[in-house]
């Protein structure tokens, strides 16, 4: 329902004192989302300065980049989701929003959240992609990766653009969120009369989980195949199998954005009464995607150990090809 000119949203009274789930969720963000920024930002600087030492070659750089790429895309969708969704089902911005007739510009932080969802989505598409080049091609993957990289970074920009191009026309207004929010929650919104977008969404985040599903047992079989080799022949496989043990984990809870997007458009075609309860558990498991992603890469990897930590970053060796092949960065 569009509040626009409503009075009981025109004097609609925000408060603090009563907290409700809307606010439970803006106040608590913060609590784990600062240390995850500061997290993500030690690792790519661990990583840079890494990258100047002679060890620099060593690296899996392209990996890394489209690592933290990935995490930047996720925080970005964080922060839309904050600014459409999240903060103004607080009731903060109600009796504002009821006074400003529907436009294009509260059609932007709509816009900008879809287009940081397909990123998000397309990011650990290449960060897939080029842990498959080093496994499959480890002798030459370094100018695979670039190329690719070279390739691949545009695509996540165009791709969201064309994706999103129907809601040029589409005026923004701001609507009143379903039950269990109560009244006074509201979100920024489109006039679309068709739901061209959902089914868009739909599909995008299906096919990149299917290509982030396949690649990845594809890989396993691969690296397990590999692993074993070196341990028939007795080598010591030790920090290849930690290494090989955090990217698994990083890449299991890679799926979560993918099932949590796929979840939420599904139920909201079958059911729009439903979208209210679906907006209201979707933030927890959206960030807690993100925010256990470099958590766990961070800990798990030799690469971050604590005595690599001290001056400058001691790079993994120089490996052969099996080798080469199970190091994520």
């Amino acid at each position: 329902m569009d509040i626009y000119n409503k009075s009981d949203y025109i004097s609609y009274n925000f408060q603090w004192n009563s907290l409700d789930f809307p606010k439970i969720t803006v106040l608590l963000g913060p609590f784990y989302l600062f240390p995850t920024f500061y997290i993500v930002g030690k690792m790519a600087k661990l990583f840079f300065d890494a990258n100047q030492t002679t060890m620099a070659s060593s690296i899996q750089k392209h990996l890394f980049m489209a690592f933290l790429f990935m995490q930047i895309a996720n925080f970005f969708y964080i922060i839309t989701d904050f600014i459409v969704v999240r903060i103004p089902a607080t009731g903060i911005l109600t009796s504002i929003c009821a006074q400003i007739a529907p436009n294009q510009v509260l059609k932007l932080p709509y816009l900008i959240a879809f287009i940081s969802s397909y990123v998000s989505m397309l990011f650990p598409v290449i960060f897939c992609a080029n842990r498959a080049i080093i496994v499959f091609y480890p002798k030459n993957h370094n100018e695979i990766c670039r190329r690719f990289m070279k390739f691949s970074l545009p695509i996540t920009v165009i791709l969201p653009c064309c994706f999103t191009f129907f809601m040029v026309p589409a005026v923004g207004h701001c609507t009143q969120l379903t039950a269990p929010y109560p009244m006074g929650a509201v979100m920024f919104t489109l006039d679309l009369k068709v739901r061209i977008n959902e089914y868009t969404h739909l599909l995008t985040s299906f096919f990149c989980t299917l290509f982030t599903f396949s690649i990845n047992i594809t890989m396993m079989v691969k690296v397990r195949h590999i692993l074993f080799q070196k341990k028939f022949f007795n080598r010591n496989i030790n920090k290849n199998y930690k290494a090989e043990m955090s990217l698994t984990i990083t890449m299991v809870l890679v799926f979560i954005p993918f099932l949590v997007n796929g979840i939420v458009v599904v139920l909201s075609l079958r059911d729009p009464s439903l979208i209210g309860y679906i907006l209201s558990i979707r933030p927890i498991a959206i960030d807690t995607a993100t925010v256990f992603e470099p958590w766990a890469f961070y800990l798990t990897h030799p690469f971050f150990g604590r005595y690599k930590r001290k001056t400058t970053v001691s790079s993994f060796p120089r490996n052969a090809t099996s080798s080469v092949s199970t190091q994520p960065i």
